[in-house]
């Protein structure tokens, strides 16, 4: 006897044995047949160990799914919906319940939200961190009766997975899968040191110290702002997320000197002290305050700053 032909006779075992339970066993408790999704993914995922890897090669570049004599397995990514269905070729529990595995690439900081539709069943959801250890699950969180996960991943990998599932014993039917990711937030800025001097990784050889002096007001001391323009550092004052300052160092320029440049956009004084880490140099630019509806805003640029 083929496998193939041994695997369709334990399905249609499994469904005439199903359609001759009385309804209470028909409905069984969903808790309790999640419980046994939970413990089969595990063995299932133990017995094919390369699944992942399989499941990666044969759905590269495209949404279908790959099926097996008797469990189905796909790849879903990061803004992706892929349409497919529960079958009685999918993974099966003891008790008849089929269900799929999706695996995905997590990132760790990143929010995802998993989302499961079907007009055939009432969908489930669990999701499995990379060791298979449960980590979310869920009936009907989304729209409808639609199965929704929102979680943060802590941990980056590409062996995450979710299972779809009727989680009613011998249902089958087509359903959608939607994966969408949410980059994490980037992470905020360091604090600055004891001097006041603080660092920016696009100038790593260099330091700096802004203070921004509103009129009739104490200095503020500049704070950088994370977000921000390439080969610029940009400098909060009185408004914790409004640049007032950009700062940008030049070169080497053509007579062989790096070129520190000031920008700012406040009619208030700015004084800005450029340290060079390997040096030990440190050049200081003061500019003056503006009167009030004066639209020269100007800043300045030094052509003899730093020698690389």
């Amino acid at each position: 006897m083929s496998r193939l032909f041994a695997t369709a006779l334990i399905a249609g075992s499994i469904l005439a044995t199903l359609a001759a339970a009385p309804p209470a066993a028909a409905g069984q408790d969903r808790a309790q047949a999640a419980l046994e999704v939970i413990q089969t993914v595990p063995r299932a995922l133990g017995e094919r160990p390369n699944l992942a890897t399989q499941a990666r090669r044969e759905t590269a570049g495209r949404p279908e799914v790959i099926s097996g004599e008797q469990q189905e397995a796909y790849v879903i990514n990061c803004g992706e919906t892929i349409t497919t269905d529960i079958t009685t070729q999918d993974f099966v529990t003891q008790s008849g319940v089929f269900f799929d595995i999706a695996f995905f690439d997590g990132v760790a900081g990143e929010t995802v939200t998993i989302t499961m539709t079907s007009t055939a069943f009432n969908p489930y959801l669990i999701l499995f961190d990379p060791a298979v250890n449960v980590v979310a699950e869920d009936d009907d969180s989304g729209p409808g009766n639609a199965a929704q996960i929102v979680y943060v991943i802590d941990e980056t990998s590409p062996d995450w997975s979710v299972t779809p599932t009727p989680l009613d014993p011998g249902v089958t039917g087509p359903y959608t899968l939607t994966l969408e990711c949410s980059a994490p937030p980037p992470p905020p800025p360091p604090p600055p040191p004891a001097d006041g001097f603080f660092t920016d990784p696009q100038y790593p050889d260099f330091r700096f110290k802004v203070d921004i002096e509103p009129a009739g007001q104490a200095p503020i001391e500049g704070m950088r702002l994370a977000d921000c323009q390439e080969d610029t550092v940009c400098v909060a004052g009185a408004v914790p997320d409004r640049a007032e300052l950009f700062i940008r160092i030049l070169g080497p320029r053509p007579n062989g000197f790096l070129w520190p440049t000031l920008v700012r956009f406040t009619p208030s004084k700015v004084t800005a002290q450029i340290k060079q880490v390997s040096t030990g140099q440190t050049n200081t630019y003061v500019l003056d305050a503006v009167g009030p509806g004066d639209p020269d805003l100007s800043g300045t640029q030094d052509r003899m700053g730093f020698v690389p």
